[in-house]
């Protein structure tokens, strides 16, 4: 069974005066060992994901790990949602956590708590997390940042989550909101548009990459809104 992926939350970069609503992607991966989360949310989302999963006939206690890209709210505030669930997060990530820059806003400080009580692996460098699922660093975004390469038999679509947001610093090469003391995120894009053929930013619809090495999307970002 070649490896398969499924975005059962599409992330996106909406924002408002003073903030914005985090939707970041989430992505279920199946492989002939494991079924795989990359991220999983927070709040904004929390409901959506549900639904995502029951329409695929699965319920939360069918994912077998949880694998976390870094710790930023709208990435991880839903690991409630799959108490059972092992929990991979790199090493650099995780050390990073536990005492975040003051000027990272994004990261809650009772993540360690949160974390102490889980089964949680530690990865460093390149890793195979299982069959067909390569865990690499692309620190940036956050120190301890990594993305996921999958070899699905016909391509490698790699899970970038932050280390490339949006089209436009895929596109510019220069990542926003670096929270990195070493500055290695415009390095981190790189690495994953030379990796992927395809690639799943955190917040924007999927890149595709034309055998020129183009890349290109389909739709448009879309939420309609309630005002009560």
């Amino acid at each position: 069974m070649a490896v398969t992926f499924d975005i059962l939350v599409s992330g996106s970069s909406l924002a408002f005066e003073g903030g914005f609503f985090g939707i970041s992607s989430v992505v279920l991966v199946r492989t002939n060992r494991e079924t795989l989360l990359f991220d999983c949310g927070h709040g904004t989302t929390r409901q959506m994901l549900i639904d995502a999963l029951g329409i695929r006939g699965l319920v939360t206690q069918d994912i077998d790990r949880l694998v976390i890209s870094h710790g930023h709210f709208d990435h991880v505030l839903n690991l409630d949602l799959f108490p059972n669930a092992p929990i991979t997060i790199s090493q650099d990530e995780h050390d990073y956590i536990q005492c975040p820059s003051e000027e990272d806003q994004l990261t809650p400080r009772f993540l360690p708590e949160l974390l102490a009580k889980r089964e949680v692996t530690l990865v460093r460098g390149e890793t195979e997390v299982t069959d067909g699922v390569v865990a690499f660093p692309t620190p940036g975004h956050s120190p301890g940042h990594m993305s996921l390469a999958l070899d699905t038999g016909a391509e490698t679509v790699v899970l970038a989550a932050d280390a490339v947001k949006t089209a436009r610093e895929a596109l510019s090469g220069i990542p926003d909101l670096e929270f990195d003391p070493k500055r290695r995120g415009a390095a981190s894009i790189q690495a994953v548009l030379n990796r992927g053929d395809r690639i799943v930013p955190g917040h924007h619809p999927v890149l595709n990459k034309t055998p020129d090495g183009k890349l290109t999307w389909t739709g448009a970002q879309e939420m309609p809104l309630r005002i009560r």
